[in-house]
């Protein structure tokens, strides 16, 4: 198996795992200040076991090794949770996701500043088809949607692809410990905001399902910076847009109208057309 394709494997796995993420959120029905508290501190127990469990190293200088690149990684990503979970607050599933889709784009600009990496036609032809597919969506819903989780949607996508391409440039370390840090920092941050009530089973229970998918999703999306471009892990994060939309649809009847749809389907498309060009690029 390919270094690429190896990438690739993980990083769709973890997305899909990630996909349920919006509507767990949603579920909890819970103040959202309060539910960073409780995700961020589970996320950073359940990368700690994960990062102890696979690491040889000391767990103690598994964080040691993250450098400031790893702290780096630690702000971009609780920054990035932060707007995430604010924006599924404030405004609509469908448009928090499709406009997270455009961390394509932040992850290539930053790839081509930062890493000096060349983008090859095909992933910027994706890029721009996938922003078009986000143009459809986000043109539907701008009424629909409040202008503050839309901004905090957006925030997300250019934070998430800052965490990539500092994986990516940093590939031989470690960064698990990086995104266990940024659980704890994201509770620093919020415990102050949160208003506190005696949780139920029910909420125990959802809020047990998201740090399990959280952890597990990222812990992948972590590692699949080593093995492919950030610009390419970005263009596989709308997949979440097509299984989040829909288990919102099912789960919470939000129903996405027909140019939503029509959106979704030019970005699903643009993902398997682009991945199927790069295997055969590199397998020629």
């Amino acid at each position: 198996m390919s270094e690429h394709l190896k990438g690739l494997i993980i990083g769709v796995t973890g997305v899909i795992i990630l996909s349920p993420d919006t509507l767990l959120i949603r579920l909890a029905e819970m103040d959202q200040w309060a539910l960073m508290v409780y995700r961020g501190l589970l996320m950073a127990l359940g990368m700690a076991l994960i990062s102890k469990g696979f690491d040889k190293a000391p767990l103690r200088q598994q964080y040691t090794n993250i450098g400031k690149a790893g702290v780096l990684v630690s702000i971009c990503f609780t920054i990035s949770t932060l707007a995430f979970v604010n924006a599924v607050t404030y405004t609509s599933i469908a448009n928090t996701l499709v406009i997270i889709a455009t961390s394509p784009l932040f992850a290539a600009l930053y790839s081509r500043w930062f890493l000096a990496e060349r983008l090859n036609l095909a992933t910027l032809i994706a890029i721009i088809c996938v922003l078009l597919g986000l143009l459809l969506v986000v043109g539907q819903n701008q009424q629909q949607g409040s202008w503050l989780g839309n901004v905090c949607a957006l925030i997300s996508a250019a934070s998430i692809a800052a965490t990539f391409v500092i994986n990516r440039k940093k590939k031989a370390i470690n960064m698990v410990p990086a995104i266990s840090l940024s659980g704890v920092l994201l509770a620093f941050i919020a415990m102050p905001f949160a208003h506190w009530v005696v949780l139920d089973q029910r909420t125990m229970l959802i809020l047990l399902l998201m740090a399990i998918v959280v952890t597990l999703a990222f812990v992948m999306l972590t590692i699949a910076p080593r093995y492919i471009p950030a610009a390419e892990l970005s263009l596989i994060l709308p997949l979440e847009t097509i299984g989040g939309t829909a288990l919102a649809w099912y789960y919470l009847n939000e129903v996405p109208s027909t140019q939503t749809m029509l959106g979704a389907a030019v970005i699903l498309l643009t993902l398997l057309v682009h991945a199927n060009l790069r295997l055969r690029q590199l397998n020629a």
